[in-house]
C-alpha cells in the first residue's frame, strides 16, 4: 500500500498514513483533533547517465521509413551496375 502524507489544517501537524489509492480515509489530527488534508508531493524520478537522446534508441524502432528487401524475384530493387567500354 502506498504511503500518504497528511497535514492538518488547524495546527499544521505532518502525519504519514499508508492506506489504498481508492480509500478516503476520515482523518483527524492527533494532536489538536483537527481535519487532515492530503498532501501532494512530486514524483521522485532521477534519470542518471550521461543523457537520453533520439539517436540512443535501435534502428528502424518507431521509425516510419519501411526498409526495401531484395529478393531475387524482386527486379526492382535490385541494382546493376552498367560499365561503357570505349
Amino acid at each position: 500500500m502506498p504511503i500518504y502524507e497528511y497535514k492538518c489544517e488547524d495546527c499544521g501537524t505532518n502525519l504519514e498514513i499508508s492506506h489504498g489509492a481508492t480509500e478516503i480515509p476520515d482523518i483527524k489530527c492527533e494532536l489538536c483533533g483537527g481535519k487532515m488534508k492530503k498532501i501532494f508531493q512530486p514524483v521522485g524520478i532521477v534519470f542518471k547517465g550521461s543523457g537520453f537522446y533520439k539517436t540512443d534508441s535501435r534502428v528502424g524502432s518507431g521509425s516510419k521509413e519501411k526498409k526495401q528487401v531484395s529478393t531475387p524475384n524482386n527486379k526492382s530493387s535490385e541494382k546493376r551496375k552498367i560499365s561503357k567500354k570505349g
